[in-house]
């Protein structure tokens, strides 16, 4: 098919997306699988009608809406929910969240010989979960209990620890393919002091806000003030070099802990988040050539596996550490499967900004995001239930 006009590929890319989530929510599958499939149908692997000038287009939606994902994910981020959620749910957060990324990581160098910098970026995506896939199934189960509580406090705060883990790798890598003499030490701390300085950066434009935020009258312009700041925030990241997804979850944490209007704000951003959460994750489906995936099949493999291990493995020390109940212990991360949003931005961000390496991950990642959406929901429905929070 020939190639369209970029306003025509959006309209159709958009509507598709749509369409298909629908569809397949309709099997009980989560509505971002139909988004990547509808991706891959329109994309180079099958229609084929990806239009150069959408491609570039890409880029810039995809900063807005992992900006936005950003922002929702520093919003939940409170001192109060901490305190409510108590040092049992943040020790199995952490825990797990380190375990997928450590296991990933010595997967990727021991068994498939990658180097650090690529095994790094391999472990800090497989940290993130997908709430959204999570809640799903919760709510179709009607489950309730302490291991419900558990798991869904869990999956609302490991996607910060993913994001700071990326940084420091995406940092550890820039550095490496840089310089030809490499100090690890310095690296290390040289991409520790980025995500520091994308934190304080956020925090400012935050303070910001809420400094303004008693002048502002109308919803309409705390919604156009918000929405100037998040893209300022990611605009400036990427001028020095920092971590947008940072900076924009220190921008809703602070908005969250220190704006008595942060409710309003949260959702006056999350009223323009759906059409462009579909837009990306069907631009995501489409940028992938399934033939790619071939040379990529036994790293997808190993992917998978070493993450769900790592979740297993991390989740039940941090609920023995922790003194959790012994249904968490057992169960918990089969209900940290499902991965989606947070991953897939994190895939799409290294292939921007690492041409070459992101290349090699982001298929990777999308076709793992596919099976990891398709086995999720049902090992998740199985641990709630086997956790006897299901009543039948």
């Amino acid at each position: 098919m020939s190639q369209i006009n970029v306003v025509l590929n959006g309209s159709l890319l958009l509507l598709a997306g749509f369409l298909i989530g629908k569809l397949v929510n309709k099997i009980k599958l989560p509505a971002v699988t139909g988004y990547l499939i509808a991706g891959i149908i329109m994309g180079p692997s099958i229609l084929n009608i990806m239009s150069p000038e959408m491609n570039n287009t890409a880029t810039i939606l995809s900063h807005l809406a992992l900006s936005l994902i950003a922002f929702n994910i520093g919003a939940q981020f409170t001192l109060k929910t901490l305190k409510t959620l108590g040092a049992s749910v943040i020790w199995i957060a952490v825990l797990e969240a380190l375990g997928a990324s450590v296991v990933v990581t010595l997967c990727m160098l021991f068994i498939l010989k990658q180097p650090l910098y690529i095994a790094l970026l391999f472990g800090a995506i497989a940290a993130a979960t997908a709430p959204a896939a999570t809640i799903m199934v919760v709510r179709e189960t009607k489950a309730k209990g302490v291991f419900t509580d558990t798991l869904l406090a869990v999956v609302a705060i490991d996607d910060p620890v993913c994001v700071i883990l990326f940084a420091i790798a995406s940092g550890f890598a820039s550095m490496t393919l840089s310089s030809g003499a490499v100090m690890p030490l310095v690296v290390f701390f040289e991409s520790i002091l980025g995500v520091v300085y994308a934190l304080l950066l956020g925090f400012l434009l935050g303070l910001l806000l809420v400094k303004a935020v008693p002048k502002i009258k109308t919803a309409a312009e705390l919604q156009t003030i918000t929405l100037g700041l998040i893209t300022l925030g990611a605009g400036l990241a990427l001028h020095f070099n920092l971590s947008p997804l940072l900076v924009n979850m220190a921008l809703g944490s602070t908005i969250a802990n220190l704006s008595y209007r942060a409710d309003s704000i949260v959702d006056r951003i999350t009223a323009l988040d759906t059409p462009l959460y579909v837009l990306f994750f069907t631009l995501s489906g489409a940028s992938l050539n399934i033939s790619s995936l071939t040379s990529l099949g036994f790293i997808g493999v190993v992917y998978v596996i070493g993450r769900v291990i790592g979740k297993i493995l991390g989740s039940f020390f941090g609920a023995k550490i922790s003194h959790a109940d012994s249904n968490v212990r057992k169960y918990l991360g089969l209900g940290l499967v499902p991965q989606a949003g947070v991953a897939l931005g994190l895939a799409l961000i290294a292939k921007q900004t690492l041409p070459g390496i992101g290349d090699f991950i982001h298929p990777a990642i999308v076709s793992a995001t596919v099976i990891y959406e398709l086995i999720g929901p049902p090992l998740a429905k199985y641990a709630l239930i086997k956790a006897g929070d299901v009543k039948s």
